[in-house]
């Protein structure tokens, strides 16, 4: 299952990092997505040294952030991953509401983690990040798991922070998010599984 997760990650949302730097995320959890696009930019930085692309801003929301214990718990399912895990787990922040700022990778990447409520903690970005963000990774729990998260008030944030021509992907299938995000102004495309499904 770990396995699969991190190829159908690679498979639906990293198919065009080379154009990209700004990325968004609904849902941290144990921070695999994060894990596995450092990853692909670091080997994409090693492979194209003279591209455009060299910095990495990451931003992402949890509500129930993980112990540092936990999360290093959780990481050893990934070892491929361990290089750039390790100096996740050295900045961990303690779960106290708001943003963190953590500065890795000898400064090329950016990862702001707000801890809290989706829907509260978007009126709190600044409007110069609007029509800035390259792609999103709407993930977090099933929507029949975890309704609060998936509302049409997120799905109009996301789009007005979207640069034109920006991107989203998500694992869920739900009617109403496909719905939600095409009246917030999205286009929509069913691509292949790559992955079992539970």
């Amino acid at each position: 299952m770990f396995f699969s997760a991190a190829i159908s990650l690679r498979s639906v949302f990293l198919c065009t990092l080379a154009h990209y730097s700004w990325w968004r995320e609904s849902g941290f959890g144990t921070g695999l997505n994060f894990l596995t696009l450092w990853q692909a930019f670091s080997q994409f930085r090693d492979a194209h040294p003279e591209a455009t692309l060299q910095r990495l801003h990451f931003i992402s929301f949890e509500k129930f952030p993980l112990t540092q214990a936990d999360l290093a718990l959780a990481h050893q399912h990934w070892p491929e991953l361990a290089p750039w895990a390790q100096q996740l787990h050295a900045q961990w922040p303690l779960p106290l509401a708001g943003c963190h700022r953590l500065i890795l990778d000898d400064g090329r990447v950016t990862l702001d983690l707000w801890f809290g409520d989706i829907n509260e903690l978007t009126g709190k970005l600044d409007e110069s990040l609007n029509q800035k963000v390259d792609a999103w990774f709407l993930d977090g729990f099933a929507p029949a798991k975890n309704p609060d998260m998936w509302t049409q008030n997120l799905f109009s944030t996301m789009a007005r922070l979207a640069r034109p021509g920006g991107t989203l992907a998500t694992f869920t299938s739900a009617g109403f998010v496909r719905r939600g995000l095409q009246e917030a102004g999205f286009t929509m495309q069913k691509t292949q599984r790559f992955w079992p499904q539970a």
